[in-house]
């Protein structure tokens, strides 16, 4: 029931689905003759498409999250076990064409690729189902089999964890499937702006893992110049935006412990 809700209604909120609605709002006032409401939610779909071109909304809700953990430096010498959420992987596209497609989250994966190689014996999974709400039939799995296979890499390392819809199941069902021990020394790779709330789901489940970040998409001190590309705009305040709404949702129904997961 979360998982569907939670689909639900981001779709909703979504920045640009507002936008939408608010322009159709316009347009069936217009209709109506209801002109000063068609006015003014025109002028508010106005401003809410300008408004990421000269204020960097991108940033202020990116980079808290994205500053929030750091990979460990240096390294640990040792590691029990090293597991990779999925996210990065497009599971629909992987079926159609038969070969590994990634989205702008694949540095997850070559950072697990790397810290494999750099850890020969150390447990390998990676936890990743289908987020499709209408797909559930497909699994991220595949897509991360073939780009292994394609890098050259052992498969038979890797443990998957197939079922997962997001990222409290994630951890929840990895965990099931590993039974990690007290004391084990484990990393996470996941992108940068989700490592606070799977921190916080990994914590609220008792297992202890060092976050590795990656995927980083803003620099937070550099001046901001404006942006007038919106789709990469709009893209970047979804990211963010969706989130921060992850980490309220997660805390509120009891899947995490802390509201804002810190260090």
């Amino acid at each position: 029931m979360f998982f569907v809700l939670s689909k639900v209604l981001w779709f909703l909120i979504q920045p640009l689905n507002l936008i939408a609605l608010l322009l159709i709002g316009s347009v069936l006032a217009s209709w109506r003759g209801k002109a000063r409401a068609a006015r003014w939610m025109s002028i508010l779909a106005m401003l809410g498409l300008i408004a990421p071109i000269v204020v960097p909304i991108d940033l202020w809700l990116l980079a808290p999250l994205e500053q929030r953990f750091s990979a460990p430096e240096p390294m640990p010498q040792h590691v029990d076990g090293i597991i990779l959420l999925g996210g990065a992987q497009r599971p629909a596209l992987t079926a159609y064409w038969k070969q590994p497609e990634l989205n702008a989250s694949a540095e997850t994966l070559t950072t697990f690729l790397a810290l494999a190689r750099r850890y020969p014996q150390a447990k390998l999974v990676f936890s990743g189902g289908s987020g499709d709400i209408f797909r559930q039939e497909l699994s991220e799995e595949e897509t991360v089999r073939l780009f292994l296979k394609q890098q050259g890499f052992d498969n038979s390392r890797v443990q998957y964890e197939n079922k997962s819809r997001n990222t409290y199941e994630n951890a929840l069902l990895s965990q099931r499937l590993i039974q990690p021990r007290q004391g084990e020394s484990w990393l996470m790779i996941t992108n940068a702006r989700t490592v606070p709330r799977a921190m916080g789901v990994f914590r609220k489940l008792g297992w202890n893992v060092t976050p590795v970040p990656a995927d980083h998409t803003v620099i937070p001190d550099r001046e901001r110049e404006p942006q007038f590309n919106l789709a990469l705009a709009f893209a970047a305040i979804n990211e963010g935006l969706h989130e921060w709404l992850g980490l309220g949702a997660y805390y509120f129904s009891g899947k995490s412990n802390d509201l804002f997961p810190a260090p």
